[in-house]
């Protein structure tokens, strides 16, 4: 086997060497401002009517600080909290979802915060709630964050149960 020499670009490093936004969405935040409106999202929600949906649902909830995280999150022991989230979301995906009728769903993230923060009962509420306002493919991946210093065996089986077939860990 041979070996390969790595050579560093020392000017693309230098070039690139500042610190900027995380690349965590698309589009970023700062692209939504006053321009962007209701029209403006409806007129993007019609784009590309043929192509599978990817939902990203984002559950801000934590039991404890990772001070690794810069996400939008709470860190609370008040459980009730996302009960009253589960409401909200509730109204903003009936009211979102008839923008997307039509395509399916190819793939769909709980990102947070910390989704594993809800208990079952909440946990299967949005799924059934994402499922009866959206068609979902047979195959499609079903993901979530999980906080492996927290997260129950017998929550992993009743996320397998859910249909989630991906888990990412941090």
């Amino acid at each position: 086997m041979s070996e390969q020499t790595i050579v560093w670009d020392l000017a693309l490093i230098q070039k690139y060497n500042y610190s900027g936004p995380r690349y965590t969405s698309y589009p970023t935040a700062l692209e939504f401002n006053q321009r962007y409106d209701e029209a403006a999202f409806q007129r993007a929600a019609a784009r590309y009517p043929e192509r599978p949906l990817s939902l990203y649902v984002h559950i801000p909830f934590c039991h404890k600080l990772c001070y690794f995280c810069g996400c939008n999150k709470l860190v609370t022991r008040q459980t009730h909290k996302a009960d009253e989230y589960l409401n909200v979301l509730a109204q903003e995906i009936a009211s979102r979802a008839p923008l997307f009728a039509g395509r399916k769903v190819g793939q769909m993230h709980w990102g947070g915060g910390t989704p594993t923060y809800l208990d079952k009962a909440q946990i299967s509420r949005l799924v059934a709630l994402l499922r009866e306002h959206f068609d979902f493919l047979p195959d499609a991946e079903m993901s979530i964050e999980v906080d492996p210093r927290e997260i129950e065996l017998d929550v992993l089986d009743h996320l397998r149960a859910e249909g989630f077939n991906r888990l990412s860990m941090g």
